[in-house]
C-alpha cells in the first residue's frame, strides 16, 4: 500500500477519508499499479475460519503462552511463504507474482487475507493480530520491521504477563522473541514506548536474558495466592533450585535447551524398592504375584552417563512410506500444537492421519518426525496404536495409523453422559489396557519412555480396548536416566522430577498413569482448578497431588498413591500395576471405602 495511504489508514483524525470496501472492490487492477488491499473477512472467507480453528486448537493445547505464541508464529509463517533466509528481498518476488495472480482471480484490487499464499511482514504481522484476538492473546501491530527498511514495514508485539511486552518474528525464525528495544532488531527498527509495560532501564538483547526472566517469574511465583495448607510439604530442593529449573525450559528461546546446572552422578535405585513399597501402602497385603516382578538389587545401579538423546535406531522409513494421492481426506477428528488429525480412506480401509504443522525441512525437525514413525514402526501389541505408515514428503508430512472410532480417552471420559456409558468394571479394564501397553514399551530393550502419557494421548476403539499412541516425545532409553531438550508432556500429567527438570527415567510414565487411573475412578479432570504455572509449582515443589476421594476402592487407591510417590524409585513397574489391577477387572469391585481403611 502506498505510505500516505498508509499513514491516513492509521490516524484516527483522518479516518473519515479512509474510502469504502465498495469503492474499493470496483477499482480496476492496472499493471503499473501497486496499491492492493487485504480484506478481513470473518464470516464468508473460509481459509481464515480455517486457520482461526487451527489457533483455537493450538490455544488449548499449549501450556504456556510461550507456547502458543511459538505455534502460532509458526502457522502464519508456513501460511504465508515459509522462512526468509535473505531477510525479505527473497519473498517480495514471490509476493509481486501472488499478487498479480490474485488480482487477475479477483478482478480487484481487494483480496480476502486467507487467500494469500506469501506475505510480507505487514502481511504476515496482520493475520497474526487477527488468529491472536481470536483466542483473546494481547498482541498489537506496531511499525517497523527488524527485516526490512520499507515504509509499510510491521511487526506484532505480543504481552507476556502484566508489563512484559516482546516482538514476535514472524519471517526469519518464527517465534523467536526479542524486546522492542533491543540491538537485535537492526536499525530499521524504532524504539517503541508500550503502554503495557513500565519502562525499563536495560533492554533484553540476548538469549541468556530470558533465563534471567525465568528466574524472576519463578521468584514472583511464589506470591501466588495458592490454596495449600502446608507452604513447604514435599518441597524437595532450595528455592534458587526452584527459580533455576522449571521456566527457562518453558520459556527458552526458539525451543533450544539452556543448560540447567552439573547433573551430579548418582546411582540410580532397583526398581525392586518401587514395588515393595506398593505393599506397605493401604495394607493391602502380601502378593505372591508382585514378588515375580522385582528385579534383584542392583539390577540398574549404573552411573548415569551424560550424553545426547539415543538416536541410534534406525530412520529408515522406505518401506512404510506412503504416498499422499493414495489418501482420500475426510473429517478432521483432532487438532494440536503439532497440526490435525483427519479419517481417511486408504485403499477402501479407515486410516488416522497425523499431519504435521511443520512441514519445512529443518533437520532437527525432520529428525524427530523421523524418530516417531522409527519407534512406531517396530511397536506391535494390542494397547499400542499400529502405524500403517508414513508421507514422507513435504509438503505433505504425516503418520499413518489405525483409526480408532470412540476417539480419545479424555474425551470420551469427560463427556456428557459417560458415568452411564463407562461403568466402574470397565473403566477398571481400560486402565488395566493401559498398563499393558505401557509394560510392553518399559520391557523393550532398550526400555522405551513415553515421556507424554496423559489420557489425550489414549485412544478408544469401538470395543473400549484403549490403546497408547503419540509418541513424538518419546526416546528409548540407553542409560539409566533421561535427558530433555524441552519440557515435555503436559503439566497435569507430568511427574515431580520433570517438572523440576531433574533426570528422569521410565517411572516418570508410572506418575503419569496414576494421574490416569485416578481420571478413570473419579471421571473429573486433574487441577482443573489450577493454571499450568500453578500445577508445577503445586505437584514439583509443594508435593501435591489430586485429591482422592474418600469413597475410592481402597486397593484403587494403594495403586494411584504408590504410582505417586514423590522418589521414582518407590514407584511400582507396570508389570506390578497389572497384577494387582487384573483381580479387579475379573469380578465385583465393591469393596469398603477409602474413607474406612
Amino acid at each position: 500500500m502506498n505510505p500516505y495511504v498508509w499513514s491516513v489508514c492509521t490516524d484516527l483524525q483522518e479516518s473519515g477519508r479512509i474510502p469504502s470496501i465498495e469503492s474499493l472492490k470496483s477499482m480496476e487492477p492496472s499493471s503499473d499499479s501497486s496499491m492492493e488491499v487485504i480484506f478481513i473477512d470473518r464470516r464468508s472467507d473460509p481459509s481464515l475460519k480455517e486457520l482461526q480453528n487451527r489457533a483455537l486448537s493450538i490455544s488449548g493445547n499449549c501450556t504456556t503462552t510461550k507456547d502458543v505464541v511459538d505455534q502460532i508464529a509458526k502457522l502464519v509463517c508456513n501460511r504465508m511463504g515459509g522462512v526468509a533466509v535473505d531477510q525479505e528481498q527473497n519473498l517480495a518476488s514471490l509476493w509481486n507474482e501472488c499478487s498479480n495472480d490474485l488480482k487477475d482471480c479477483f478482478r480487484s484490487i481487494v483480496f480476502p487475507i486467507g487467500s494469500l499464499s506469501v506475505g510480507l511482514c505487514r502481511h504476515r504481522a496482520l493475520l497474526f493480530k487477527i488468529l491472536a484476538d481470536a483466542i483473546n492473546l494481547p498482541c498489537r501491530i506496531a511499525k517497523g520491521c527488524q527485516y526490512c527498511t520499507s515504509d509499510d514495514s510491521s511487526s506484532c508485539l505480543v504481552r507476556f504477563e502484566v508489563d512484559r511486552e516482546y516482538l514476535v518474528d514472524l519471517i526469519g525464525k518464527p517465534g523467536s522473541l526479542c524486546d522492542p528495544n533491543s540491538l537485535l532488531n537492526g536499525p530499521s527498527s524504532i524504539c517503541i514506548s508500550s503502554p503495557l509495560r513500565f519502562p525499563r532501564s536495560s533492554p533484553l538483547e540476548s538469549e541468556t536474558d530470558f533465563r534471567s526472566l525465568a528466574k524472576q517469574y519463578f521468584k514472583d511465583s511464589q506470591l501466588l495466592n495458592l490454596v495449600f495448607d502446608d507452604p513447604s510439604g514435599g518441597a524437595l530442593i532450595t528455592d534458587d533450585g526452584i527459580r533455576e529449573s522449571i521456566f527457562p525450559k518453558l520459556l527458552d528461546k526458539g525451543g533450544e535447551h539452556i543448560d540447567s546446572d552439573n547433573i551430579s552422578k548418582t546411582a540410580a535405585m532397583s526398581t525392586s524398592e518401587g514395588d515393595s513399597q506398593l505393599l506397605k501402602l493401604r495394607n493391602i497385603g502380601q502378593d505372591p504375584l508382585l514378588q515375580r516382578h522385582m528385579q534383584p538389587a542392583g539390577h540398574n545401579q549404573q552411573l548415569l552417563a551424560l550424553s545426547k538423546p539415543n538416536t541410534d535406531f534406525s530412520l529408515d522409513v522406505d518401506d512404510l512410506d506412503i504416498p499422499w494421492s493414495d489418501l482420500v481426506l475426510k473429517e478432521r477428528i483432532g487438532a494440536g500444537s503439532f497440526g490435525t488429525v483427519h479419517r481417511a480412506d486408504w485403499h477402501g480401509s479407515d486410516v488416522a492421519v497425523k499431519i504435521l504443522m511443520e512441514q519445512d525441512f529443518h533437520p532437527e525437525r525432520f529428525k524427530e518426525f523421523l524418530r516417531e514413525v522409527s519407534i512406531m514402526k517396530r511397536l506391535r501389541h494390542p494397547n499400542i496404536v499400529l502405524l500403517m505408515g508414513a508421507v514422507t514428503q513435504p509438503p505433505n508430512l504425516s503418520i499413518v495409523t489405525e483409526y480408532l472410532s470412540r476417539g480419545s480417552l479424555y474425551r470420551l471420559l469427560h463427556k456428557p453422559g459417560a458415568r452411564e456409558v463407562l461403568d466402574e468394571k470397565r473403566r477398571l479394564t481400560m486402565a488395566f489396557d493401559v498398563a499393558k501397553g505401557m509394560n510392553y514399551l518399559h520391557r523393550r530393550n532398550p526400555p522405551i519412555v513415553h515421556r507424554d502419557l496423559k489420557s489425550p494421548n489414549l485412544l478408544v476403539d469401538k470395543k473400549f480396548t484403549v490403546k497408547v499412541c503419540d509418541f513424538g516425545l518419546s526416546r528409548p532409553k540407553a542409560n539409566t536416566f533421561l535427558s530433555s531438550k524441552t519440557a515435555a508432556g503436559t503439566p497435569e500429567w507430568m511427574a515431580p522430577e520433570v517438572l523440576r527438570d531433574e533426570q528422569s527415567d521410565e517411572k516418570s510414565d508410572v506418575y503419569s498413569f496414576g494421574v490416569i487411573l485416578w481420571e478413570l475412578t473419579t471421571m473429573q479432570k486433574p487441577w482443573s482448578n489450577l493454571n499450568s504455572a500453578q500445577v508445577v509449582a503445586a505437584v514439583g515443589f509443594k508435593g501435591k497431588r489430586p485429591e482422592i476421594p474418600r469413597e475410592v476402592n481402597p486397593q484403587v487407591a494403594a495403586i494411584i498413591e504408590a504410582c505417586w510417590a514423590n522418589e521414582p524409585w518407590k514407584r511400582p513397574s507396570f508389570s506390578s500395576v497389572m497384577d494387582l489391577l487384573l483381580p479387579l477387572t475379573k469380578g465385583p469391585v465393591s469393596q469398603p471405602s477409602h474413607a474406612d481403611t
